[in-house]
């Protein structure tokens, strides 16, 4: 018999801690740029927990934190959650920013698990990185889209925060060792793309592939405007950042141009991901949010922080002391935890191609 709650944050507040019981404050973004996919995050998470649950016999909540609001305001959400002894880590399922504001408000306090792809810096000895760096998620994506198109002459266009600074900062260097040219390098504030000047500027400097950083709903209107503005077979275009409800929200592509590189794919046929998907349909139904690869994050998140915090009860001492040999420094990602927590290893990054509202997997790279 499983026991599993979620609820906000402000509930917490006012009913207090409950014994036995293993409480994660959830950060899943419901407002903001990457709205679009809280809901699979928390259906993936709320899944995770039934699993722990089930395994250990022991109640496990959910604590809702919306990180999509400001990262001043989420840093300060959760750390009175954390003042107050209310959860034992967090799971975290959103933008840059908000990690970096959170990790300089928490410490090493309480284990901070953070899942997507991320960038070089800003490490705290509590913070674990699921996803891979820049030159992890780009490099040998990169070097297979060299190897099998004719381009050579690159835009880079991103949001305008840490991560897509450092993306933009590390595809540089690889493009050069590659013998490509950078001639666009753009960042654009968040909720503030203009798709057809881009366009514009990448026909400008003469561009035949565009690096894509834009994240959630930028995203979904930038692709969406390629559509709409008859150009997509202008460019070949790698995002960094696109999972399927991103797909679906920018109404599919059918270019053959646009490609994405996340570590999972819904169409990918390996076992652990069928089993997954398996387990989410038969929880949530066919209708339900799409489980891409942010969703499949939270999931494995959740049965990490349970794994190195014993379950219920753990605390955080177990987790240090795990971390500590799992990490070779304060930056390295770990891998994620199969299924149910059966050992440990390291999620390759794959690399997709639209099509319509799907994605084909044409390339699956070993991080090295």
């Amino acid at each position: 018999m499983t026991t599993v709650s979620l609820l906000l944050s402000g509930e917490m507040f006012l009913r207090g801690p409950v014994p036995r019981t293993f409480s994660v404050a959830l950060l899943a973004p419901l407002s903001g740029v990457m709205g679009i996919v809280g809901p699979a995050i928390i259906n993936c998470a709320l899944l995770a927990a039934e699993e722990v649950s089930a395994r250990s016999n022991a109640a496990v909540e959910l604590v809702l934190v919306d990180a999509g609001a400001t990262p001043a305001a989420v840093a300060r959400e959760v750390d009175l959650l954390v003042g107050a002894g209310l959860i034992a880590g967090l799971v975290g399922t959103h933008t840059s920013n908000i990690r970096t504001a959170v990790g300089s408000r928490v410490a090493d306090r309480v284990p901070y698990i953070f899942t997507p792809p991320h960038e070089f810096s800003g490490a705290r000895s509590g913070s674990i990185f699921l996803g891979s760096n820049p030159n992890g998620q780009l490099r040998q994506p990169m070097a297979w889209l060299a190897r099998n198109r004719k381009i050579t002459r690159w835009a880079l266009i991103g949001s305008d925060y840490v991560w897509p600074r450092q993306v933009h900062a590390a595809a540089s260097r690889m493009l050069h060792d590659l013998g490509h040219r950078v001639v666009l390098n753009r960042l654009v504030p968040l909720g503030h793309v203009d798709v057809e000047e881009l366009v514009e500027a990448a026909r400008r400097g003469g561009a035949d592939a565009i690096l894509v950083s834009l994240v959630g709903r930028d995203g979904i209107v930038f692709h969406r405007g390629i559509t709409e503005l008859d150009v997509g077979d202008a460019f070949v275009r790698l995002s960094t950042a696109l999972d399927e409800n991103c797909l679906v929200a920018a109404g599919g592509d059918n270019s053959g141009e646009l490609y994405s590189v996340m570590p999972s794919f819904i169409r990918q046929d390996d076992d652990r991901h069928q089993r997954l998907l398996e387990s989410y349909v038969a929880r949530f139904g066919h209708t339900a949010p799409l489980p891409g690869s942010y969703a499949e994050g939270s999931y494995d998140g959740v049965h990490l922080l349970a794994a190195l915090c014993g379950g219920a009860g753990g605390g955080a001492r177990p987790f240090f002391e795990k971390a500590e040999r799992l990490l070779s420094d304060g930056a390295a990602p770990v891998p994620p935890p199969m299924i149910h927590g059966q050992g440990l290893q390291r999620q390759p990054m794959r690399l997709a191609r639209a099509v319509g509202t799907d994605f084909d997997v044409v390339g699956t790279f070993a991080q090295v």
